[in-house]
């Protein structure tokens, strides 16, 4: 198959994030995945103000076969998703600014699109778009974010370690949402982006979200598939980790979306340890603290597990702590927070700290 025959077929959504980046689902006609994307990305596609038609574009088609690919720069994968599924896909033009994923539709979405739409989303999909933004020099950040007063408050962190539940008891206190998951963040004029996609809430959220109403009915979702998890993990031998998708301003009152902000403090979340706000001395600094938030993301990993040339997995390593220290130089504070030992009353001196000293901080949340 072509290049022209690659482009010839439109997708019939689009969402564009900003001016970087144009998504475009072909889902040949399937409603489900239209219902399920337009869950994902409706609300981010409407934060983008910029007017600006993005020059790189991601395409996904859903397909009942993969198609005959004569691209040298195509990859085609089979994968084994955690002992359930097996699911089929092809890239072409990885790393070009014009993406094009075929993606062969499974059976279970007709019954549970969730199922197959969150292995295309974070194995397949969001990884291109990672590289996409990368390639850019923009950082598609593995993150929460909230805002205040034009500035940004980032919470970069290793999955469970919180961030959904501080983003989320902070829109309390009159922040605006950004995201609890991914930020768009642009190092060139310090700006980060909303990325407003849906929660994903476990039964610890449920217990620990301060300020939420979340529903009967969601709840007992979140129940029963903590239930599932159990009896998948039990049986199958591999870990499970099975959320609810809840947009944030279907369970907050006196919710507000933030506008593009600029970066202030960037806040990495951990279990243990004290708090501390870093102090950078030397360039070298920049670097090791931008290799720990790289280290931290998840799309990246999916990203290698696509490319495995480890010549390019070293590039894009490369590249990836690059744009992240020059994202640190445009922050005015970069801090670590323990969440385990948080009070939200007391958080918001700790956010708006530009200067070494750590305020006291006991309690939990």
């Amino acid at each position: 198959m072509t290049k022209d025959a690659l482009n010839s077929g439109e997708g019939k959504m689009t969402y564009d994030f900003q001016s970087y980046l144009r998504l475009v689902i072909n889902s040949g006609g399937r409603a489900q995945y239209d219902r399920y994307f337009a869950n994902e990305y409706d609300r981010i596609d409407n934060t983008n103000t910029s007017g600006t038609t993005p020059r790189h574009r991601v395409t996904l088609h859903i397909v009942d076969a993969l198609p005959a690919l004569d691209e040298q720069d195509a990859i085609v994968q089979k994968r084994r998703f955690k002992k359930l599924f097996t699911f089929e896909f092809a890239l072409v033009g990885l790393g070009t600014d014009d993406v094009h994923i075929y993606f062969k539709d499974h059976p279970v979405s007709r019954l549970y699109v969730t199922a197959v739409g969150v292995f295309l989303q974070a194995q397949v999909l969001e990884p291109a778009m990672y590289l996409s933004f990368l390639q850019q020099d923009i950082f598609f950040m593995h993150s929460a974010g909230v805002a205040k007063d034009g500035k940004a408050y980032l919470f970069p962190a290793y999955g469970g370690t919180g961030k959904t539940t501080t983003s989320m008891g902070l829109l309390t206190k009159g922040y605006g949402f950004l995201g609890d998951d991914l930020i768009i963040v642009d190092p060139k004029d310090g700006m980060a982006f909303p990325y407003p996609r849906p929660l994903h809430v476990f039964t610890y959220n449920i217990r620990n979200l301060q300020g939420a109403q979340v529903p009967l009915r969601l709840t007992s979702v979140v129940y029963f598939k903590n239930v599932l998890r159990f009896f998948l993990e039990t049986f199958l031998r591999t870990e499970f980790l099975i959320s609810t998708r809840v947009h944030a301003d279907e369970i907050l009152k006196d919710f507000e979306f933030s506008a593009p902000a600029r970066l202030h403090n960037i806040i990495f979340l951990k279990k243990e340890g004290a708090h501390e706000n870093v102090v950078f001395k030397t360039e070298a600094d920049f670097r090791t603290y931008a290799k720990i938030i790289a280290e931290s993301a998840d799309l990246n990993e999916s990203l290698f597990d696509l490319i495995n040339n480890e010549g390019r997995i070293s590039e894009i390593r490369e590249k990836e702590i690059s744009v992240a220290a020059a994202m640190l130089r445009r922050a005015n504070a970069f801090s670590f927070l323990n969440t385990r030992a948080i009070d939200l009353a007391k958080v918001e001196k700790f956010l708006e700290s530009t200067t070494p000293g750590v305020p006291e901080m006991d309690g939990a949340v």
